[in-house]
C-alpha cells in the first residue's frame, strides 16, 4: 500500500507540472493570422454556412443544425444538396453543428464554412442508414 501511495504522489509531481505547461505553452500562443474567422477579439459578427452533399445519388434526408440565435433548426426530408446560410454573432468557445440522417445507403459530406471559408468537413457512409455530424468550436 505504501508503494502505491509512493507512486502515486511521484505521478502527481511529475505529471501536473507537464500538464500545466502543456496548458500554459497552448493558451499563450499567436493567433493565426491566417484565421478564417477574421479578427481576434469577441463577440464579433461571423457569415455562416451549412452544406451537405452527395456523391452517391442520395436524394434526401434530414437536417440539424447550430441556428443564428445558438438554438437548433430541425429540417426534415431536405433536397440534397443542401444549404443554409445566416449571420451569427459569435463568442470565444461557441460553436457550429450540423448532423445529416438517411434511412437509406450511400455517403453524405458535410461542411461548416465562416466567412466563405471552410473551416470543417465530415464525410459519413452506411448500407442502411446514414448519420453523421460536424462540429466547429470558435477559439
Amino acid at each position: 500500500m505504501k508503494n502505491l501511495k509512493l507512486k502515486t504522489n511521484w505521478l502527481m509531481m511529475v505529471a501536473l507540472p507537464c500538464l500545466m505547461m502543456v496548458l500554459l505553452m497552448t493558451s499563450c500562443g499567436k493567433d493565426d493570422d491566417n484565421n478564417p474567422e477574421t479578427g481576434n477579439s469577441y463577440p464579433r459578427d461571423v457569415n455562416v454556412e451549412y452544406r451537405v452533399t452527395t456523391t452517391s445519388g442520395l436524394k434526401n434526408g434530414d437536417v440539424i443544425y447550430t441556428n443564428e440565435t445558438g438554438g437548433n433548426a430541425i429540417v426534415d426530408n431536405v433536397t440534397l444538396p443542401y444549404s443554409v446560410k445566416f449571420k451569427k454573432n459569435v463568442k470565444q468557445f461557441d460553436n457550429l453543428a450540423i448532423n445529416f440522417s438517411a434511412m437509406t445507403s450511400g455517403d453524405a459530406k458535410a461542411e461548416i464554412l465562416v466567412n466563405d471559408k471552410v473551416v470543417e468537413t465530415k464525410t459519413f457512409s452506411g448500407t442502411s442508414i446514414i448519420t453523421g455530424s460536424a462540429v466547429y468550436i470558435f477559439q
